[in-house]
């Protein structure tokens, strides 16, 4: 079963929704950290490790809204793709 354009739009809100919710979460664990919650090494890593899952968070997203760019929605009253 294919999706129709209103389940992509509703698809499309919630990957954005999480998305900028993750971008929110994550800076202000990396204000926390840069504002000495953790000092030294161990704070280094940790911001060091919070901007390499904050790019790979973005770039599933990127790819997520890029895949749901690609679909072709149904058309709920024929059962078929919409062109």
């Amino acid at each position: 079963m294919m999706a129709t354009q209103e389940q992509i739009d509703a698809a499309r809100r919630h990957i954005e929704r999480l998305r900028d919710q993750h971008a929110n979460d994550v800076t202000a664990l990396v204000r926390m950290v840069d504002d000495g919650a953790l000092k030294g090494q161990a704070g280094d890593r940790l911001t060091a490790d919070l901007r390499a899952w904050d790019k790979g968070f973005k770039d599933l997203f990127t790819r997520a809204l890029s895949l749901l760019d690609s679909l072709q929605p149904t058309d709920p009253a024929k059962g078929g793709p919409t062109r």
